[in-house]
């Protein structure tokens, strides 16, 4: 079946069947056949490889920085590496083809389901006209196609079925699960249908799903993934060093993030007022932008605790981690977060949560402190350890940069993912399935 056909355009057959049926795994015969055993293939310079993301890029936060790490770490390896995303589409596309499109997918919808959801219409608006430019990129000439999320994966396990190029997939986040467990998303609507579908079609093509950490395997096995294909290589920076600042009598708590409901800054205000006596000469900068912000502000003063500033977004991380003495993220639902690697390459001490992949770089009492998320009581006693005792925080931080120094470099990321590279590579390409659909 042609995927896109006009008969249903702009979507593909495939989630027309998902949404129009309730939610299930797909049939066995949708799904591509296991790999056969690799074979050994002489290795040859360079390599040339696709990052493809169908999000903002380049942009804020982690998806982001994981590419602009992998893309420098790979051209630092002596590789041609390029990065595909929709913000390169011309802006006709944006200003004209994505709202007439998006105008079809409404009727269609409409007219079939009853019900035209704004989520699903953008969604498959976009995908159909990033389908079309994809297919206009050449992609045959690349060694290697990585895509950075479930839609650029579910686009390329399409493309891909005639090129029979390595195809690798890195989801940084849980797409529906997080979006349920978040009442975003009713469970077996018309939208998770929808996205489900595309999240699996993407698990399925993929040859290697390579994960930033270990806690993605059990749902990504429970979505249809197969334990050959994980692997899980930690994210790695190239992060500055930057000296600090003379010793001083005050202390610096810095909480670095987005400003959402996620990330647990209420939970950490809430804290700082059951510890404020134990805040004489300390200054608190919550840095990072977002909806919470005014929200947030609010809140401190209500509480007056006139130690807090909110710096807004920053560019100058690694300098404000120096002036630092303790880092906080209390978030209640992360992957591998980058702020909590980048405090550990600075050498402070972590106090944050045990949400997703955070225990794999966090040992309890070790590299940091480990509080349950949400439980602002334990947060508080966190913070009072760490400010009543300079030689705990000085060991805390000394052990989370030598971890961070052996395990999360951009330098051991790209060897890890070079060698899965190569070892995909084959004078034909990997075997895959003849229908994906």
């Amino acid at each position: 079946m042609q995927p896109f056909t006009k008969e249903t355009e702009p979507f593909h057959p495939f989630l027309l069947q998902a949404m129009d049926r309730p939610l299930t795994k797909p049939k066995a015969s949708l799904l591509p056949a296991p790999l056969p055993p690799l074979a050994t293939f002489v290795r040859k310079k360079p390599l040339r490889i696709l990052y493809v993301t169908f999000l903002r890029y380049p942009n804020y936060g982690g998806l982001s920085n994981y590419i602009t790490s992998l893309k420098q770490g790979f051209e630092k390896a002596g590789h041609d590496v390029h990065v595909l995303s929709p913000v390169q589409m011309p802006p006709h596309v944006h200003e004209h083809d994505v709202p007439r499109i998006a105008t079809h997918a409404r009727a269609y919808l409409q007219t079939h389901f009853g019900t035209a959801p704004d989520t699903i219409v953008k969604n498959a608006s976009y995908l159909y006209v990033y389908y079309h430019y994809l297919k206009q990129q050449a992609l045959n000439t690349y060694d290697i196609i990585h895509t950075q999320d479930l839609f650029a994966a579910f686009l390329l396990a399409e493309l891909n079925k005639t090129m029979r190029k390595p195809l690798f997939f890195t989801p940084h986040g849980h797409f529906t699960r997080s979006r349920i467990a978040f009442n975003k998303m009713t469970e077996n609507s018309l939208i998770h249908r929808y996205f489900s579908a595309i999240e699996h079609v993407g698990i399925a093509a993929a040859h290697k799903i390579i994960t930033i950490a270990s806690s993605f395997h059990p749902a990504l096995r429970s979505d249809g993934a197969r334990s050959e294909q994980l692997q899980t290589v930690h994210t790695g920076i190239d992060f500055p060093y930057v000296a600090p600042p003379p010793p001083s009598s005050s202390l610096t708590i810095t909480f670095i993030s987005r400003l959402a409901p996620r990330k647990g800054h209420e939970t950490f205000i809430d804290a700082l007022a059951l510890c404020r006596e134990h805040l004489q000469n300390t200054a608190v900068w919550i840095v990072g932008d977002g909806v919470m912000r005014r929200h947030l502000e609010a809140k401190v003063k209500a509480l007056q605790l006139n130690q807090v500033t909110f710096f807004g977004r920053r560019e100058d991380v690694p300098e404000l981690l120096a002036a630092s003495d303790i880092y906080v993220l209390s978030t209640h639902n992360d992957n591998f977060p980058l702020s909590v690697i980048e405090a550990m390459f600075a050498g402070k001490p972590i106090v944050t949560t045990g949400c997703g992949g955070i225990p794999e770089m966090i040992t309890h009492e070790e590299t940091g402190l480990l509080v349950t998320s949400g439980h602002t009581q334990a947060l508080s006693e966190a913070l009072i350890s760490l400010l009543s005792d300079a030689s705990l925080r000085t060991r805390l931080g000394t052990n989370a940069a030598a971890f961070a120094q052996k395990h999360l470099t951009q330098a051991n990321m790209v060897q890890e993912i070079e060698n899965l590279y190569w070892m995909a590579m084959r004078k034909n390409g990997p075997e895959t399935a003849k229908e994906f659909f």
